[in-house]
């Protein structure tokens, strides 16, 4: 038996969290039992410690801190890793109906195209590549259909149009269709929920930018007229039809003033429907972590908790588990003009463009996307990471930016690593000893 590479601790308070990443399970740990393992090198000395502790070794072993000596971990790793991202029962496609959108974010990466619209040819290939998906890989029981962009409501009827097409072909072949939305949130009404009813509506993304005062700062519809009521009320009636909606916030340290309002404005739901809202806190990538911040963020997250609307991070946090939908290979994005793509968090231009979709509903993928498909771990930091089986080196979006270079998602800072570790740990019931 031996240690596993996985193993870290992390302060807290007088004690200690313990974390396996493999595994992603903690111990809480008081000074002294933490003491016995530093003190353990060889296999004799968990023999030792077995002796002396054996409830204590037990749960080691149990929750996967210690592990046979022949097995490799880092190849344990790497299969964890493929059979996530190869997984073949389950094809995402998602879909930008426009590049267009109705607000103009000051921290947005996207080139907002006033005139781009998909076309009635560009949906007719996306059906027949829905055809050809089911016909060369039987196996799929699930399509997921995801609309993006842009703002993807602003052509709703286009929208529409593709989910009748993609539901007629699932319910043919006895198969699965999930449908989900990132948005902002605006242009949704009691017509468009009418109709997404009659679907399985795996979720919608929105994103709020603070408190009323905050938000209509950044997304207004004009000078005299904000968004975020009319957001707000959207969220309330996809709750009280049944919707899941992941609630973006999109923070800095100016909008996490005030931020407990929003958690307010949504007093008025019930428990029930509250637990259809989650929370997803994303730092604006413009604005420069401070530990300060990390705590504030915290302190919302617990006051959200506390009036029945929970975080996420926990899930998150594993980015192997929950790996991005770039890294799976049954996996596409497709442009409202045909142009395919792997990663949505990147300009849809022609540096990005990893394909095109022919008349025949194929895609043709080009040389980008084969690099894309180098092999996650090659990086030799990434292979001596503690952390690394929850990290996984980053998604193919990273792997593919720092090919021939050695890189680190945390920057190469332990604390960092530590301190997302500890945020799990918070977001997690945790068995303690």
């Amino acid at each position: 038996m031996k240690l596993s590479r996985f193993n870290t601790a992390v302060p807290y308070g007088e004690a200690i969290v313990y974390h396996n990443s493999f595994a992603n399970k903690f111990l809480l740990l008081d000074s002294s039992l933490y003491d016995m393992l530093m003190v353990v090198k060889t296999p004799a000395d968990l023999e030792e410690l077995h002796e002396i502790h054996e409830d204590f070794y037990d749960a080691l072993v149990q929750l996967g801190f210690i592990v046979e000596e022949e097995i490799d971990e880092l190849q344990r790793a790497r299969d964890l890793i493929s059979s996530i991202d190869n997984q073949n029962h389950y094809f995402h496609l998602i879909v930008n109906p426009t590049m267009n959108c109705n607000f103009s974010c000051w921290y947005c990466y996207e080139n907002h195209e006033r005139k781009s619209k998909i076309t009635d040819d560009v949906i007719d290939k996306i059906e027949l590549l829905i055809e050809n998906i089911f016909q060369q890989n039987p196996s799929i029981e699930i399509f997921s259909l995801s609309f993006f962009g842009g703002e993807p409501l602003l052509f709703y009827d286009k929208m529409s149009i593709l989910m009748k097409r993609a539901k007629a072909i699932t319910d043919r072949l006895g198969k699965e269709l999930q449908i989900s939305i990132t948005s902002n949130g605006l242009l949704i009404d009691k017509e468009i929920i009418e109709e997404l009813k009659g679907y399985i509506v795996s979720g919608f993304q929105i994103t709020l930018d603070g408190n009323r005062d905050q938000h209509d700062q950044v997304r207004f519809v004009s000078k005299s007229r904000g968004s975020y009521d009319k957001i707000i009320a959207n969220i309330k009636d996809l709750a009280r039809n049944g919707f899941i909606v992941t609630l973006r916030i999109n923070f800095t340290a100016a909008n996490l003033n005030g931020l407990e309002d929003v958690i307010n404005d949504l007093e008025d739901l019930t428990v029930e429907e509250k637990s259809l809202i989650s929370l997803s806190m994303q730092k604006v990538f413009q604005e420069p972590g401070t530990p300060e911040l990390v705590q504030r963020v915290a302190e919302f997250k617990e006051y959200a908790k506390q009036r029945h609307i929970f975080h996420r991070s926990a899930i998150l946090a594993d980015t192997v588990r929950s790996s991005c939908y770039a890294d799976k290979v049954n996996e596409a994005v497709i442009n409202y003009n045909g142009d395919v793509y792997k990663c949505n968090a990147r300009d849809f231009n022609q540096k990005n463009k990893e394909g095109v979709l022919n008349e025949q509903g194929e895609i043709i993928w080009n040389e980008q996307h084969t690099r894309r498909l180098t092999p996650k771990l090659t990086n030799k930091p990434c292979q001596e990471c503690s952390i690394m089986p929850i990290c996984g080196g980053g998604c193919s979006q990273m792997v593919l930016e720092n090919l021939d270079k050695e890189y680190c998602v945390h920057e190469f800072d332990e604390n960092s690593k530590k301190q997302l570790v500890l945020e799990m740990f918070l977001d997690q019931q945790t068995t303690s000893i």
